[in-house]
């Protein structure tokens, strides 16, 4: 649940949706807000819609993912980002390997989850 607080926190900081309470909820984020250009606070705000308009198992995926990115330590993110892009530099043939082979890995490993 923290980390959906933290996500919708994230998402209503970010969106530019004027909330009465947020600037002594949200002060954080309402700081970072001012510090977007305004091409990033127009991209914020559509995910923000996006993410609004998805089924509600789906924004609860979201969300998961986002809790287990919360929890990794900086040098597992920075390993993540390395991975990605690593990929996003291969070709697109090796990268469609790739996303076989993970997507056969991920199969694998959902019943064990």
């Amino acid at each position: 649940m923290r980390a959906r607080h933290a996500l919708l926190t994230l998402l209503l900081g970010a969106s530019g949706v004027t909330l009465a309470y947020r600037a002594e909820a949200f002060p954080l984020f309402a700081q970072n807000w001012r510090e977007l250009s305004p091409s990033e606070r127009y991209d914020t705000l559509r995910n923000y819609q996006q993410h609004e308009r998805l089924p509600e198992d789906s924004r609860h995926d979201i969300e998961k993912r986002y809790e287990r990115w919360q929890q990794m330590s900086p040098e597992e993110r920075a390993r993540v980002r390395q991975n990605y892009e690593r990929l996003q530099q291969m070709p697109p043939q090796e990268r469609d390997r790739m996303q076989r082979k993970y997507e056969k890995w991920r199969q694998q490993e959902a019943p064990s989850q």
